[in-house]
């Protein structure tokens, strides 16, 4: 995408000036600063912005979908017994970071005993690299926007995705035993982000309660 190729520029950039040099003309370092500096300066119109126009809110829904995909997979790493624990830890953090703050809840179906456990996301992360959660195989299917994004204020966005969560048995994966449709919110909010020498607040997506 643009935005990320914006960025790899500028980081670039900021490799070229500090890096040494062999060369020490006055002319090249402001040639290069001044072209920096331009770039910092489209990076923080695109990320800086207090609105988000259609084509930017799209895009992160569709980023958001992607984070709730992948959320299955990190679940299963974490809760995978058989995983060296490095994997299982990474997952966690992978999990961690996925989400708007370690207070968000999550619904967790064990189905053998057939009931619904709400967990805080922290306390999913803790228990299930200490052995305490089930491993099962679902998948998050059928990813849609239930309520498209929403401006809150000028730092936060908000809406809510619905999904299937599929369980399937892992000798058979490609049938299904059991489908349960929920809903997740997902957010859109500024993060300070570190560019070689600038902080910058750009917009970012976090998921919120799974129910």
């Amino acid at each position: 995408m643009i935005k990320y190729l914006k960025i790899s520029i500028f980081i670039l950039g900021l490799f070229i000036i500090y890096a040494p040099s062999c060369t020490d003309e006055e002319a090249v370092s402001k040639r290069e600063a001044e072209a920096l500096n331009e770039t910092r300066n489209e990076i923080r119109n695109e990320f800086e912005t207090d609105y988000l126009t259609e084509t930017p809110l799209f895009a992160y829904e569709t980023t958001a979908k992607q984070k709730l995909s992948d959320l299955a997979e990190y679940l299963h790493i974490m809760t995978d017994t058989s995983l060296d624990m490095s994997f299982r830890i990474k997952a966690g953090d992978m999990i961690n970071k996925t989400f708007l703050s370690g207070n968000e809840t999550l619904q967790c179906i064990d189905l053998g005993k057939g009931t619904a456990k709400e967990l805080k996301v922290n306390i999913l992360i803790k228990n299930g690299l200490e052995n305490k959660l089930q491993h099962q195989t679902y998948t998050f299917d059928s990813i849609d926007t239930y309520e498209p994004l929403h401006r809150i204020d000028n730092t936060t966005y908000s809406g809510i995705l619905r999904f299937s969560q599929n369980f399937t048995d892992p000798a058979t994966p490609n049938h299904i035993i059991n489908s349960i449709r929920r809903n997740a919110d997902f957010w859109v909010i500024k993060e300070d982000k570190v560019f070689g020498t600038d902080i910058m607040k750009i917009w970012n997506v976090r998921l919120g309660d799974i129910r």
